[in-house]
């Protein structure tokens, strides 16, 4: 027998809401049922987009869609309130990162999800990249052998006018240490996704004459690997990259560009084995590029490939009656880890949405 495909609400209809829908109209295992959001602007333009009704209040949402399952696409200070009446009203939760704005938070999260026997799930989307399940299962398949170490680089543009991000007033601007708080558990959950659960970690911030904080490096012990972390305001052009170090082999992933390139110690002539790797990793760049090139073009491919991965594995999980991919539990890990950074860097939130570190 064949189960029922999830009936998927929306909580929220801005910019990341029309990536959920568009996504969940191409899930075998769900439907996108309809939205609301406070804004009525928002709300026409989600419904005209995606003829689905939408609504300014949460209970006529369910009352009129009957959802089994919420996403919460809101401001991060709205995602614990939120998932805790509707994980009390018997709906799984799936809520944007950051999980929320504290540990408390997400602890209070996963006792609401405890008690009504629904999941709850966060949108760790860049996990499920195609070039980071490859990387992926590089590592579990033991292709790269031993895992020895991974690095995570993300670069960031606070306060350059990336969008409504970063204007002022913004949502964003209000988070701990400003707006790089929303784009910060990226790097976090993609280095706890390979080394596990950190038992010690060590964090310095760079600052510039102004005491503003231009780089974040940590290095973490964890439970697989010792791993590091860097996040900088200064380097140009901006590289989302991750580097995952083996015994046998080095797989880089290009976030920006979906490319991954694998390196490996070949028995050969010493000049050859100058000339050799710079071949291979040709090879590997060009065959990635095309590959991607026709699935774009074919609109096999689109922004935020991991979100359309994520929710295709999560409901079909849930379809068979098996947990998501993503369990509370993670997202409160990653959730405890950022604030762990946030401390030892010792970053302060300002006005002028800036990442300042207290003197």
């Amino acid at each position: 027998m064949t189960s029922p495909r999830h009936r998927v609400a929306l909580v929220g209809c801005g910019r990341i809401a029309h990536v959920h829908c568009g996504y969940l109209r191409q899930n075998p295992f769900a439907d996108c049922v309809g939205a609301s959001d406070l804004n009525p602007d928002t709300r026409e333009a989600f419904a005209a987009r995606w003829q689905l009704p939408t609504f300014a209040d949460v209970d006529e949402l369910i009352a009129a869609t009957a959802p089994d399952t919420i996403h919460i696409v809101t401001p991060p200070a709205t995602h614990a309130p939120l998932a805790i009446e509707l994980l009390g009203r018997g709906m799984h939760v799936l809520v944007e990162k950051p999980m929320a704005l504290s540990v408390a938070e997400a602890d209070s999260m996963l006792e609401a999800a405890r008690k009504s026997g629904k999941h709850l799930t966060v949108d760790h989307n860049r996990w499920f990249d195609p070039v980071v399940q490859r990387a992926r299962g590089l590592v579990d398949g033991g292709a790269l052998g031993t895992l020895v170490g991974v690095e995570v680089f993300q670069g960031a543009a606070i306060g350059e006018g990336d969008g409504a991000a970063m204007q002022d007033g913004h949502w964003s601007t209000q988070l701990p240490g400003g707006a790089l708080y929303d784009s910060a558990p990226h790097p976090v959950y993609l280095l706890y996704g390979f080394i596990g659960a950190v038992s010690d970690l060590k964090v310095t911030a760079q600052k510039d004459d102004k005491g503003e904080v231009q780089e974040l490096r940590a290095i973490a012990d964890g439970e697989r690997a010792l791993g590091a972390l860097t996040i900088s305001l200064r380097t140009r052009p901006f590289m989302n990259r991750i580097v995952v170090y083996g015994s046998a082999m080095t797989a880089e992933v290009n976030l920006n560009n979906m490319t991954l390139v694998t390196r490996q110690t070949r028995k050969v002539p010493k000049l050859v084995g100058k000339v050799l790797p710079n071949l291979e990793e040709a090879v590997q760049l060009v065959r990635a590029t095309v590959s991607n090139g026709i699935e774009f073009a074919l609109g096999r491919q689109r922004y935020y490939p991991g979100m359309g991965a994520h929710f295709r594995t999560l409901y079909e999980h849930l379809s068979r009656g098996e947990p998501p991919p993503v369990s509370g539990a993670d997202g409160r890990a990653v959730l405890a880890l950022l604030h762990e950074i946030w401390e030892q860097a010792g970053v302060a939130t300002t006005p002028e949405n800036r990442l300042v570190a207290y003197a």
